[in-house]
This record gives structure tokens, C-alpha cells and sequence, in this order.
């Protein structure tokens, strides 16, 4: 009889805990849930994306209040625009980051399918300006919002905001030169000198999001014709991959890889072999 009063009792201590684990009340409290916080090794994004009368907005705010300074600015800055708004609170952010983000959208404004990514410690912006100088002056006062620090990156070029969207991408594809776009030999390691010649391909293809891009690798004369089809598509593709990760979709990319048919310098020589070992890049219109 002993032994079973102590069951019963340890039966009755084991439910008073669990119990006590368990909400009371109506199982909802009124105060909002806690918020991730800050950490350098996940830094703070914000990215902004306006084209065709449509601007998306993603990235990480401080608060309630942040938030609605974002919507504020979108309002007055771009209020004939569709907007999407993702925002990821962090809860702890640096504390230039609210007046910098909403400054950034004013910067836009005044620009042309602009593409923007903020980062703690970069900023890069691409876009089609009618006033390259004014565009500076905007630039300038978002450039003090941030710290000394932060990485800028700004590729701008200058349009007729008078001609269509579409005159002018057909202008810049039949007169666009993408310049030389070098490889390390026998390999796919683009040489320094390429990234800035692929970035203005970037802003190209940015401003004109409805044209298709062709990438074609070619190498030169050196190992069988079978290896170099092979390594010259691969070089077509670490070309792809780089506009791909600077915000090119895929599906706009044709990749092709020539080999060393069709020579452009003679494979002969060191330098002629140097130049053979390119990319050539070619925009089409969505209309051809």
C-alpha cells in the first residue's frame, strides 16, 4: 500500500511540473517575437531592382519604423511604380544602415532601370542616366550616409532619355565592342584585364533586359581540335557564370564554344595565340 501512495505521488509531482511548463491564458502574448541580431559574419543586404515601371525591394531593416521610412520614400520617389517589398528584419544592423538604405532610394529615382546592392561594407550601382552630372550629385549625398569604409562601385552610362527603349538598345548591340575578353593558356582563368570589359557587358545587358546574349569561346591552334571545342565552350561558360552572378539571368545566355576555327591572329606567334584566346560577345534583340 506504501509502495503504491508513493507511485502516486510521484505521478502527481511529474504532472505538477509539466504543468507548470505550459502557457496560461489565451496561448498568444501581445509583444512581437525577438528579432535576429546582428552579426558581421552574415552582413546586412539591401537590394533594389526598378525596370518597366516595376521596382522590387529586398534586403534587411532595422525596425517598424525603418520599414516604413522605405515606404515613404518609395511613395514619394516612385509613385507610378508596382512595388514588391521583402524585408528581412535584423533587429541590430549598423547604425548608418536606415538612412543610407532610404537615401539610396532617392539616388535611383533619378535614373533608368538602375540596379542597386547595398552591402555593410559595399555599395554597386548600375544603371542608364539622362544627366550623368546630376546623377554624381545624388551619388555624393548617399556616398556621406555611409562609412569612409565602404567599397564603391558605380557604372553609369549616358542615354537620350527622348528615344524609345528600344531604338536605343539596337543602337548600342550594332555598335557594342566588347572588347579583348583574355584567358590564361590552356586553361579557364580570365586574365585581370577582362572583369571591367565583361562589367559593361553587365550594364548592357541590365538596361536591355529583353535581349539575348551570346557568348562564344575561341581558343588557339595548340592541342587537337577536339579539346580545344572543349575548352573553349568551358570558357564560354566561366564567362556565363560571371554575368550570371552579377544578376544575368541564365536563360538570356547562349553559350557556344568555336575551338580554334576561326582564328582572328596567327596562331604562329605568341601574341597572335594570346589574342586567339577570347570570347566574343554578341546582343540580340528580342525582336530578330
Amino acid at each position: 500500500m506504501t509502495q503504491r501512495r508513493r507511485n502516486i505521488a510521484a505521478v502527481l509531482v511529474l504532472l505538477a511540473g509539466i504543468a507548470w511548463t505550459l502557457p496560461t491564458g489565451p496561448g498568444r502574448t501581445d509583444t512581437d517575437p525577438q528579432l535576429a541580431t546582428y552579426s558581421a559574419a552574415d552582413p546586412a543586404e539591401f537590394q533594389v531592382t526598378v525596370y518597366r515601371g516595376s521596382l522590387v525591394i529586398t534586403g534587411n531593416t532595422r525596425s517598424k519604423q525603418h520599414e516604413q521610412r522605405i515606404v515613404n520614400a518609395v511613395s514619394e520617389h516612385f509613385p507610378a511604380h508596382s512595388t514588391e517589398l521583402g524585408f528581412r528584419p535584423l533587429g541590430v544592423a549598423p547604425a548608418w544602415w536606415e538612412d543610407a538604405t532610404v537615401e539610396l532610394i532617392a539616388t535611383l529615382a533619378g535614373m533608368e532601370s538602375p540596379r542597386a546592392d547595398l552591402t555593410e561594407n559595399r555599395l554597386r550601382i548600375r544603371a542608364l542616366v539622362p544627366d550623368e552630372s546630376r546623377a554624381k550629385q545624388r551619388l555624393q549625398a548617399l556616398r556621406q550616409a555611409m562609412p569612409l569604409a565602404t567599397d564603391v562601385e558605380v557604372q553609369l552610362a549616358a542615354i537620350d532619355m527622348s528615344a524609345a527603349a528600344a531604338s536605343f538598345c539596337e543602337r548600342q548591340f550594332a555598335t557594342f565592342r566588347a572588347g579583348q575578353v583574355a584567358f590564361e593558356e590552356s586553361g579557364t582563368d580570365m586574365r585581370t584585364s577582362a572583369y571591367p570589359v565583361l562589367d559593361s557587358v553587365v550594364v548592357l545587358a541590365d538596361a536591355c533586359r529583353e535581349a539575348t546574349v551570346t557568348i562564344t569561346g575561341h581558343t588557339d591552334s595548340s592541342g587537337s581540335e577536339n579539346w580545344n571545342r572543349q575548352l573553349s565552350l568551358a570558357r564560354a561558360e566561366a564567362v556565363a557564370a560571371y554575368l550570371d552572378a552579377r544578376g544575368i539571368a541564365k536563360e538570356r545566355l547562349v553559350i557556344t564554344g568555336a575551338g580554334s576555327s576561326l582564328p582572328v591572329a596567327d596562331n604562329a606567334t605568341r601574341y597572335g595565340r594570346s589574342i586567339n584566346r577570347r570570347i566574343e560577345i554578341q546582343f540580340t534583340g528580342a525582336s530578330d
